[in-house]
Formats: C-alpha cells, sequence, structure tokens
C-alpha cells in the first residue's frame, strides 16, 4: 500500500498547476472563495471547504467493526459492532469552519478549526490552501494514563487542493499529531502525509481513494487507507466506504489502523450529512 500512497502524492503535486474549479454543493448559494471540492472532507481527511459564512453542518458517521471478509454470516460485518461519530460544525466567519465531533471509541471528543489561506483562481492553476488544528480528549480510556495530561492529544493540518478538468479532485494533508498513543510510557508523536483523488462523474455522483501513511513517529501496525463513493444532492452527502482503519476521529486516523489493506479485513462504513 506504499505505492498506493506515493502514486497519489505524485499525482497531487504534479497536477496541482493544472487544475479546473469543479461544481459546487449549492449553485443557488453565492460563495466569496473558490470552491474545488463540493464536502468538507473527503471522508477520513479533510478538504480546504469551509462552507458559506452562518451554514451549519451535522454528520453522523458509522463504520462496523466486523470485517466484511466475514460474509454473509455476519452480514459483511453489518451484524457486529459500531464504531460511531456523530458531528456538528458552524463557519461563523467566511473561510472559517468549526468542528466539534464525538466518537464511542475511547469517548474521544474533538475540537477542530479550518481555515482556508489562500485562493489561486486563474485558467492555468486554480488551487487552494487551509490550515485545520484540532484537540482530542479521551474520557473512556482502559487502561487510563495516571497523568491525566495524557487523555489529551493535539493535531495540526495542512491542506492543498486542486481540480483537473472539473472532474479530478486532488489533495495532500501533512499533519502532525502530539501523543499518538496516550498509553505509551513516554509522548508519542506522529507525522504522516495523507493524500486523496476524488473522480467525478457528474455533478451528484464521486467515487474516491484516501490514503495516510506514517512518515515518522509511532504508528499502531498499519496505515490506514479508505475507498468510497459519494452522492451529494442540495446539501445532503452520503458517502460509503470501505477501510482498514475502524477509527473516525482525526486522531485515530493519523495514529495507525489496526488492520493491513492487503489483507482483505476491511471495514464497511458511511456517513450522511446535512449542510444547513
Amino acid at each position: 500500500m506504499k505505492i498506493i500512497s506515493l502514486i497519489l502524492i505524485v499525482i497531487t503535486f504534479s497536477t496541482i498547476a493544472k487544475a479546473q474549479p469543479s461544481w459546487k454543493a449549492d449553485e443557488s448559494h453565492t460563495k466569496q472563495s473558490l470552491n474545488l471540492f463540493n464536502s468538507t472532507s473527503v471522508f477520513s481527511l479533510p478538504t480546504t471547504e469551509t462552507q458559506s459564512k452562518g451554514d451549519i453542518y451535522f454528520g453522523i458517521y458509522h463504520k462496523f467493526v466486523l470485517p466484511v471478509s466475514n460474509g454473509v454470516d455476519d452480514l459483511f460485518g453489518i451484524d457486529g459492532s459500531v464504531v460511531m461519530r456523530i458531528a456538528l460544525g458552524y463557519t461563523p466567519i467566511e473561510n472559517l469552519f468549526l468542528n466539534f465531533g464525538r466518537s464511542n471509541r475511547d469517548g474521544n471528543y474533538d475540537l477542530q478549526a479550518k481555515y482556508k489561506l489562500l485562493d489561486v483562481d486563474n485558467s492555468i492553476a486554480p488551487m487552494n490552501f487551509a490550515v485545520n488544528a484540532g484537540i482530542a480528549y479521551n474520557t473512556k480510556l482502559n487502561p487510563e494514563p495516571i497523568d491525566k495530561s495524557r487523555l489529551f492529544q493535539y493535531f495540526f493540518s495542512f491542506i492543498g487542493n486542486a481540480m483537473i478538468d472539473k472532474k479530478i479532485g486532488v489533495g495532500i494533508v501533512p499533519t502532525y499529531l502530539i501523543n499518538s498513543n496516550c498509553n505509551c510510557a513516554e509522548v508519542q508523536n506522529s507525522f504522516t502525509i495523507g493524500a486523496y483523488l476524488q473522480y467525478y462523474f457528474n455533478e451528484h455522483w464521486s467515487a474516491f481513494v484516501e490514503a495516510n501513511p506514517t512518515i515518522s513517529g509511532w504508528r499502531y501496525k498499519f496505515d490506514t487507507y479508505t475507498i468510497g463513493t459519494e452522492y451529494e444532492i442540495g446539501g445532503h452527502f452520503f458517502k460509503i466506504i470501505l477501510s482498514n482503519n475502524t477509527g473516525l476521529n482525526s486522531v485515530h486516523i493519523h495514529s495507525g489502523a489496526g488492520d493491513s489493506f492487503d489483507s482483505g479485513d476491511l471495514h464497511l462504513g458511511f456517513v450522511i450529512s446535512r449542510v444547513l
């Protein structure tokens, strides 16, 4: 899967200067900034999108713990337990997106702030860049560390997006995660370089792939990979995915996965979200 990661990163850098703008989620709602992707995230990794001032985001995320390789006896994992996340976002000012989420895995709460820094909107190289920073707090760690400050995790990301011929969105998301494993004797940090590619068949349907390899620092067994499809209409987003990582909050994605993507032990997941 390292090959997939390298391919995505190479595509991102080599095509960013040839980008073209994409569709907008709501053509009747004029936005001041350049919008390349429809959604604020592909699935696990954020895009540069921040929505319009005053917009409210609500999302419900699921991943099934049993792998799809268990087959029909476990209804491809649906019969098993679920990792769930609920997220609520708000755009108080143009280009600033605040997002608060809670996952039942480790009782993890996360608060994130994303700010779009720069748009390059011209016929040669339309692209945009953003930063994303967040803090997470774990309320149900087992075992719980003696030092309660270790219950907190912090992450910082830089995001670069571009669009090719209004159909192929590419992105790169280098991220630094502080306190990757709350139960390690010493504080561990991780540096990942996420990348994604999303192909838009039309203004509603698309397919995507994400890769998030750990470049340095702590990682739990394997890098995180996700493939999926998205359907968007009128501010509603429906995404169905397969991933080797059962986590949903950012700290779970950047700290690694428990299963190998190559093994076929993938987990079914979905998100239903709405922009108000």
